[in-house]
């Protein structure tokens, strides 16, 4: 049986603090991936250019500073894309950065897991952890300053391809 397939296309956000400062320019760059296992057990990463259900992808996401000057605060924000689910703890990053995901379309950000309070039927209250698949951004906000003349930062996160 045949599935539609998902295109890839994605669209990432970031903010610098301090980039009034800097004297060259942060570029950024995403791609897609998508991982397998072989029968052995051993991870395969491969470029996606189009993804079926079932799939795994993986999202990286590099900045590069050319510039002179240190660049601070910087701040990756990417939407999940529609048709995949957020696999929980796939993210990552080379440097230290908190991470955070949204459930309402970017508006806000908090720590995974994401934690509600429900008023159940009888009246009382109950906390629920918010699915993984109701999170539509993640964010990072990395530590460390983004070095000068070619330094680079990493983020990535995985989904499932519904």
């Amino acid at each position: 049986m045949r599935y539609p397939r998902l295109i890839i296309f994605l669209l990432f956000a970031f903010s610098l603090t301090g980039l009034a400062f800097a004297k060259g320019p942060v570029t950024g760059e995403i791609q897609a991936f998508i991982v397998s296992v072989t029968d052995d057990g051993e991870e395969v990463v491969t470029k996606a250019v189009e993804a079926e259900p079932g799939h795994v992808m993986e999202f990286r996401i590099v900045f590069t500073n050319s510039g002179d000057e240190d660049v601070s605060g910087i701040q990756v924000v990417d939407p999940i894309p529609q048709n995949t689910r957020f696999i929980p703890d796939s993210h990552q990053s080379d440097v230290p950065a908190a991470f955070e995901v949204s459930i309402d379309g970017g508006e806000s950000f908090e720590n995974e897991p994401v934690v509600r309070i429900e008023t159940q039927t009888n009246g009382r209250q109950k906390e629920v952890i918010v699915p993984p698949e109701q999170y539509t951004h993640v964010r990072w906000l990395a530590e460390p300053t983004l070095a000068s003349n070619g330094g680079k930062h990493q983020f990535t996160y995985r989904v499932t391809v519904d």
